[in-house]
């Protein structure tokens, strides 16, 4: 295999298919989600404009008397509303909408039914971030 040389945390080599699964994982479930979170924000901010103004109001604010590459990670709670703008977007409109997992235990639920070790369940991420019984009005957006 052309990447055999390529090794994992213990020093193991890598499969072919292992390596496909991390180029995977890096193109795709990194640089998609992201774009597609940032293209929700600026749509939502560009349909909201006074929410829009008061994020860069903030940012303005953080970077008085500053330079940009001066920013770090702790400077970024300072922004409570862009941050507040940012999750709700994520809710809104999630990157990645479902999920799958393998139950490793059994769950029984609060009505009784057991969903057994070894099941696939899918979750379903939007479902959740709009369920009425979590969000009292799941369609309304704020932003």
């Amino acid at each position: 295999s052309p990447f055999s040389p390529l090794q994992d945390e213990a020093g193991n080599s890598l499969s072919d298919e292992a390596i496909a699964a991390e180029a995977d994982t890096f193109m795709f479930a990194g640089h998609d989600t992201t774009a597609s979170a940032l293209a929700w924000l600026l749509y939502n901010l560009a349909r909201h404009p006074q929410h829009q103004q008061r994020c860069r109001q903030e940012v303005h604010e953080l970077l008085r008397g500053r330079q940009a590459d001066e920013i770090e990670w702790e400077d970024l709670s300072r922004l409570p509303f862009t941050t507040m703008c940012i999750k709700e977007s994520l809710r809104l409109h999630p990157p990645v909408t479902a999920v799958s997992r393998r139950c490793s235990r059994d769950v029984t639920m609060r009505d009784g039914r057991v969903v057994p070790r070894g099941i696939i369940c899918l979750l379903s991420i939007y479902g959740t971030h709009h369920n009425p019984d979590i969000w009292p009005e799941p369609e309304v957006e704020p932003l």
